[in-house]
């Protein structure tokens, strides 16, 4: 339903602070957050998808509309947010690059 949709959300973006938070503190510790800022990066633009697209299926039809449009929901900041997160995960590194360098930083598995 979308109230457990909307839920959901919630719990992903309070974890998704919890990992932001972790990269500054490290640095101030004056360590090199490198796998732990490819965690937050993959797992932030991942949730802009999921909550583009959360805010998208709510809105229905009227979601996709631009701001321009009268009949735009929310000022058309949901059409707008749907096809911006789509290139965060491009941008600064793909997400599969992005799960490499965990892989390889983070867990210490070997390049694959």
């Amino acid at each position: 339903t979308a109230r457990y949709e909307l839920a959901d959300r919630w719990i992903e973006m309070q974890v998704g602070y919890n990992v932001a938070y972790r990269v500054p503190l490290l640095q101030q510790d004056g360590l090199v957050p490198n796998h732990e800022a490819s965690v937050s990066k993959l797992y932030g633009s991942e949730l802009t998808q999921r909550i583009a697209g959360t805010g998208m299926r709510l809105l229905g039809p009227a979601g996709q509309l631009d701001a321009g449009s009268p009949y735009a929901r929310m000022g058309g900041a949901f059409s707008r947010l749907y096809l911006q997160s789509t290139a965060a995960t491009i941008t600064a590194g793909t997400s599969e690059v992005q799960r490499n360098l965990i892989a390889q930083k983070g867990l210490g598995l070997p390049r694959g």
